[in-house]
């Protein structure tokens, strides 16, 4: 069998596997209305006629809306995103009638494996054709090369595509990518669509390679600092390590993993207590990229597309990667789409983040500059196991007495005033005497710092400020950090995204994190590949939320059987007593 660079089951398994499947004519119908929706197939031409150098050469076997249809096909049907399942579908499993429809040719014989070989290379061919142009990579891949070969590689690779071609290609990808997820979106009812008002989490799960790691001299130190023997055959790969947490450790000697970080946004509902309205579906997402690379700057991508698609921005949740990005890569480029943060933050970004104007930023809001110690550290010490959880309930209540309030929404370019507590009317300050009145029941006294009675800032002796969207912008949120509405936003955002990160990896069906179903390399092709396996999950989590919403509406929701076989607790409920006849049971008790 000859060793093909990308499929390594060859094209002879074109000619064997998958014997008896067969895809129903609904089926085909239905996925070329899906790669129809998707509306990539006038750019693809209209990149490959800007592309063109000549006159061309010959003519195509079959179009590429047959190679779109038999990718969308693939994880619909549940078969693996390899070129002989590709082939397989377009050339034996669908009917004569949808082949003649797609455009693609009669299959050979059986037995005629020249004539396999060639539907094979035929949709090999297609395949590269559409990832040449939105591949944004120069490195070579498929073979393991010494550093010499690989650097000579890389500059033939770069004399022939500049800088500015990769550029155009890596938004090439992402705009392609994208296009995939929408048409899985649009397949919700639009009533339902209307209801979700936009609250999104962003986050980035690890895409293993179908290449080895890059080889370095064994020892000691950090591998970036050992001599490299060979770069892998997939380099736009590149190690992923969990941050140190006590759990494991992993590495290239322990568990760590040679692959992708693939960033991406998924819509989901912001209140634990409410129905969802839609499932939770990746709406968005950036061309994968290597683990822990700009991670702001990366979904920023994938949230600048949903944008460009029109859909709507309300609450916005990431993890504690997102809070440590630059705030002009994240923060501020997120919050100009209309989006509000939910962000955590790491033990050393606790406390005292910024200030303005004499203003405090403590974990994400703004207060008093004279608000106690004791409070500004309270999150710390409880992190650090000094308080307990009732102590720090007790310490956030009166840290947010000392919190600026503003002074109406923030203005078209995001400037909003903020005054005092003192300001506002619910505290006393000796820097405000119009707040000290002869009746100061319930208000708060604020001890003034000698440091601030000595030289008081504008918030002290203004009855507002003007805070600008830039002031504090990395840490900033709209809610109160720890509070009931925050952690009610945050968690079930979160909890959409890290649900949605293990739906797409079961192995049963689009099995994201088994890089022996997707066997081409490099960065194009599994960026591709991950936008049709995301493609998948959203089509199956869109046909389940609507069948369970329909059973609901019929009444006949089917209640799973009790595992249990203990006995619940209501089988000790004593049996109420009778009232002898001639005798009245005794009133209810009333408040």
């Amino acid at each position: 069998m000859a060793r093909l660079r990308d499929d390594v089951e060859g094209p002879q398994a074109a000619s064997s596997f998958g014997e008896g499947r067969v895809i129903g004519d609904a089926v085909v119908r239905k996925a070329t209305q899906l790669v129809d929706m998707m509306g990539v197939l006038e750019r693809i031409q209209a990149w490959r006629d800007e592309q063109r150098r000549g006159p061309g050469g010959r003519p195509e076997t079959f179009p590429m809306r047959a190679l779109l249809v038999a990718m969308v096909l693939c994880v619909t049907t549940r078969q693996p995103l390899l070129v002989t399942d590709m082939c397989e579908i377009l050339f034996r499993q669908i009917s004569p009638a949808m082949r003649a429809m797609l455009g693609v040719p009669d299959p050979p014989e059986r037995l005629d494996d020249k004539g396999w070989a060639a539907c094979y290379r035929n949709t090999r061919t297609r395949l590269h054709t559409l990832l040449d142009l939105m591949d944004p990579s120069v490195l070579p891949k498929n073979r393991r090369l010494s550093p010499e070969a690989f650097e000579a590689a890389v500059a033939v690779r770069r004399s022939r595509r500049s800088e500015v071609d990769c550029e155009v290609r890596r938004e090439r990808l992402s705009w392609f990518a994208n296009e995939i997820l929408d048409a899985s979106f649009q397949m919700l009812p639009r009533e339902l669509r209307r209801q979700w008002k936009g609250s999104v989490a962003v986050d980035s799960t690890v895409v293993p390679a179908f290449a080895r790691h890059e080889q370095r001299v064994r020892g000691k130190r950090k591998a970036s600092e050992r001599a490299l023997l060979k770069h892998s055959a997939d380099p736009d790969a590149a190690w992923y390590r969990r941050e140190p947490d006590g759990r494991d450790d992993e590495g290239p000697q322990g568990k760590g993993i040679w692959g992708f970080d693939l960033s991406i946004v998924v819509a989901g509902r912001d209140d634990p207590d409410a129905e969802p309205v839609i499932p939770s579906l990746v709406v968005a997402m950036a061309p994968l990229h290597r683990p822990s690379h700009a991670p702001g700057p990366n979904a920023m991508v994938a949230l600048a597309s949903a944008a460009a698609r029109g859909l709507p921005a309300r609450w916005l949740a990431g993890d504690r990667a997102y809070t440590s990005a630059k705030e002009e890569n994240f923060q501020l480029p997120a919050r100009s789409l209309g989006y509000r943060l939910v962000l955590d933050y790491k033990e050393d970004q606790l406390g005292v983040q910024a200030s303005y104007a004499g203003f405090i930023q403590v974990e994400g809001e703004w207060y008093c500059p004279s608000m106690p110690d004791v409070l500004i550290h309270a999150t710390a010490d409880h992190r650090a196991h000094l308080i307990d959880d009732d102590i720090y309930r007790a310490r956030l209540e009166e840290r947010w007495r000392y919190r600026a309030r503003a002074k109406g929404h923030p203005d078209a370019e995001g400037h909003i005033r903020l005054c005092c507590p003192a300001s506002y009317g619910t505290a006393t300050c000796e820097l405000k005497p119009t707040s000290i009145t002869r009746d100061a029941r319930g208000k708060l006294r604020i001890p003034v710092r000698s440091a601030v009675r000595a030289d008081p800032p504008r918030s002290c002796t203004q009855a507002s400020v003007t805070v600008p969207p830039a002031a504090g912008a990395k840490f900033s949120q709209e809610l109160v950090y720890q509070s009931r509405e925050w952690h009610g936003v945050y968690a079930t955002l979160r909890n959409s995204v890290e649900g949605f990160n293990g739906f797409v990896k079961d192995q049963a069906y689009e099995a994201l994190g088994d890089p022996q179903c997707r066997r081409v390399r490099g960065v194009a092709a599994q960026t591709l590949f991950a936008a049709f396996l995301l493609f998948g999950a959203n089509l199956r989590k869109v046909a389940a939320f609507i069948q369970e919403r329909a059973a609901v509406a019929a009444g006949a929701v089917r209640r799973l059987p009790r595992r249990r076989r203990t006995k619940a607790l209501d089988e000790w409920r004593p049996a109420a007593s009778v009232p002898s006849s001639g005798s009245s049971p005794d009133p209810p008790l009333t408040a």
